[in-house]
């Protein structure tokens, strides 16, 4: 069997650092895919440890056990070498570029293309030249992203180049997120993002007269496995987040066998052309709450006429996205764009090096 690790070169045995702090204990998909990515790169015969508040804190709503470290110690570490240690910082953490650890060669993994500019959407963090500037920082190795949306944003409308960006096939637990047993006449949805939108859209449906028989039920700070069962007993997943990096609710729903209805946040069009091409996902223009209405009585009526087409078509989709994201093609992604950063690593914190 290939081994991805062999696409790594054998002559960088880097060391990577991926901050991930403060400590929080609320679901958050980028901390698990933070996790994920740091396995990946285990996977690939790299070293990879989490830096945290607390070098014992973990989430507890998903499976990790990651090398971790606490950030107070490892910044006092004395054996960090430009030549052999690598940091990974969230796209939230760009402006602390030239401070964090200044010396070390750095990674940015992008998970939201839209938080490059700040996470708070109604205000700016930094200027956005100063953020372009920092991109081109002479310590930043290479920028990583997990839809192709972003990596279209950061390689063309950042001007970073497709040799500075790479995706990363964002991974789901297939093993996890699956179809099982019957549907029922169930609607899920997750209220945390948009909230206002869900509750209106909600309020909509139960007022539709062919609504009845239908349930709709919210998606709220649940653990992975009540999540899945609640998606695997649904028919439609609703999605009101935007923007997103990705849209991991998204590609779980589709794998557990629902149709899409909703926001794609923009990182997530792949995952809506996806369900598209089984006719099992429909976007909506944000902020157009028929859609959402006219979608689901679409998806009813086809039901009603079609039940067993329909229920085949979303088992395909699920078959179709668990092998386009799951953790064997995530760290195979991870694998195939090592040797892109750790040549430049080689060349360009050489001389960082010699010059410090």
């Amino acid at each position: 069997m290939h081994n991805p690790a062999s696409r790594a070169d054998p002559a960088a045995p880097c060391r990577y650092w991926l901050a991930l702090h403060p400590d929080i204990s609320r679901p958050i998909g980028g901390v698990k895919q933070m996790h994920r990515f740091a396995e990946a790169l285990t996977a690939c015969g790299r070293e990879a440890t989490l830096l945290q508040d607390s070098a014992s804190f973990h989430p507890g709503w998903f499976d990790s056990s990651v090398r971790t470290e606490a950030l107070t110690k490892w910044r006092t570490r004395v054996d960090l070498s430009a030549k052999r240690d690598v940091v990974v910082l969230p796209e939230t953490f760009l402006p602390a570029l030239e401070s964090y650890r200044p010396g070390l060669p750095k990674i940015v993994f992008n998970q939201n293309g839209s938080y490059s500019f700040g996470a708070d959407l109604t205000k700016l963090a930094q200027s956005p030249t100063e953020v372009l500037r920092l991109h081109r920082h002479p310590e930043l190795l290479h920028v990583l992203c997990v839809s192709q949306h972003d990596e279209q944003l950061l390689a063309k409308g950042f001007g970073l180049g497709h040799d500075r960006v790479s995706r990363i096939v964002n991974a789901i637990e297939i093993e996890l997120f699956h179809p099982r047993g019957s549907k029922r006449p169930q609607i899920a949805y997750m209220p945390r993002k948009n909230g206002r939108d869900a509750a209106v859209v909600a309020a909509l449906l139960e007022a539709q007269p062919w609504w009845r028989g239908w349930q709709l039920v919210p998606i709220h700070n649940q653990p992975q496995a009540e999540v899945a069962r609640i998606l695997q007993e649904s028919l439609v997943f609703l999605a009101f987040g935007h923007p997103e990096g990705f849209g991991l609710p998204l590609a779980e729903a589709l794998a557990c066998g629902c149709a899409l209805v909703g926001y794609s946040g923009l990182g997530g069009r792949e995952l809506f052309a996806l369900g598209a091409e089984h006719g099992v996902a429909l976007e909506v223009s944000c902020g157009d709450w028929l859609g959402f209405v006219e979608a689901v009585a679409a998806f009813h009526r086809s039901l009603q006429k079609h039940k067993s087409e329909v229920l085949a078509a979303l088992l395909a989709a699920s078959k179709q996205v668990r092998s386009c994201y799951s953790f064997r093609a995530m760290q195979q992604s991870v694998a195939v764009s090592l040797p892109n950063w750790e040549a430049r690593s080689r060349d360009l914190m050489g001389s960082i090096a010699a010059s410090g």
